[in-house]
């Protein structure tokens, strides 16, 4: 069964707004075939590629569910979406959903998305500098001007975690927000002093020439799951057998993604249209089953030392776990 998936652009502000008085969740029903609809949001990047693996495999159908992958270009603008129950469940970094529920959003983690490994050389994640750059080393990053994609998250939080992790002063860092597609141009006209690319930007910064200074990933948090899927609270007490039925499927899709690598990549070009020489340079997250409990707290506690979140939540009201 192939994944039905659509592009969308998102007002993430107003949508906050109507996130903060949403109301409580309405059931689904199923279709004429037996199957239950269920929009699933994502990003434009390799993390979704179990996703679509599980559609096009038919875990989710197996499962009673008729999964529509819907594309956003963030997971900031997907939490809102998720509140509202626009998209039932969603992607976003460990991060951002922290800061939605510390915001007071109704957030809750179903299933592990993707994470990151112990291995440097296999991360999803770097800093580039040019090859002639000044800065030769970790320590030149101390006072250098970073492009990320969003400040106040996922990049700030690894960037500064893995350079203290290895014995660099992060205070003096300024931190520059623009869309990964920018930020080689940025870097060769000399607008910032280093970036950070994840994958499929990862490989296209290697075949730039650039030069990496650190995987920030491995360096700050190995071994931790840091992207999750979600829902809201009132969508799942409405729906439980829908958010089960999900965990079951994503588990299912982690675990036949671990163990062929190349249909990830696959289906990431088919569905996403990517350069396939491209795709085929790209290192993959580990994608693991399950909800891993333990890393949300590993992320929380490291977000409230960055003042990303005002204080750690109640984990056991936030996660949803498999089984429940």
């Amino acid at each position: 069964m192939r994944a039905r998936t659509t592009t969308i652009a998102l007002a993430a502000c107003a949508t906050l707004l109507l996130a903060a008085c949403g109301g409580g969740g309405d059931e689904l029903a199923a279709g004429d075939d037996g199957l239950t609809p269920l929009t699933v949001m994502q990003i434009p990047t390799m993390d979704a590629g179990p996703l679509h693996l599980g559609v096009e495999e038919g875990f989710f159908e197996e499962e009673g569910l008729d999964v529509e992958v819907q594309i956003a270009e963030s997971g900031a603008a997907i939490v809102p979406s998720v509140v509202n129950q626009e998209s039932p469940i969603g992607y976003a970094n460990a991060v951002s959903d922290l800061q939605a529920i510390d915001q007071g959003l109704d957030v809750k983690f179903v299933a592990n998305c993707c994470g990151v490994g112990s291995d440097p050389e296999a991360d999803t994640s770097r800093i580039y500098v040019l090859p002639d750059s000044e800065i030769t080393d970790i320590d030149g990053l101390a006072d250098a001007n970073i492009a990320v994609n969003s400040v106040n998250n996922l990049g700030d939080l690894t960037i500064k975690a893995a350079l203290e992790n290895n014995g660099v002063d992060t205070s003096e860092i300024e931190f520059t927000p623009m869309n990964y597609s920018d930020m080689p141009a940025a870097l060769e006209r000399g607008d910032v002093d280093a970036i950070w690319s994840v994958e499929p930007h990862k490989a296209i910064s290697d075949s730039h020439g650039f030069e990496p200074l650190i995987s920030n990933f491995v360096e700050s948090f190995p071994d931790t799951t840091i992207g999750y899927y979600i829902t809201s609270g009132a969508f799942a007490e409405s729906n439980p057998e829908v958010v089960a039925a999900f965990q079951r499927a994503m588990s299912r899709s982690n675990e036949f993604a671990t163990e062929n690598p190349d249909r990830v990549r696959e289906v990431i070009v088919e569905e996403l249209e990517l350069d396939p020489e491209l795709v085929e340079q790209t290192n993959l997250h580990v994608f693991a089953p399950g909800l891993d409990e333990e890393s949300i707290e590993v992320i929380g506690e490291a977000a409230v030392e960055y003042g990303m979140i005002s204080e750690e939540p109640d984990y056991e009201e936030i996660v949803i776990s498999p089984g429940e």
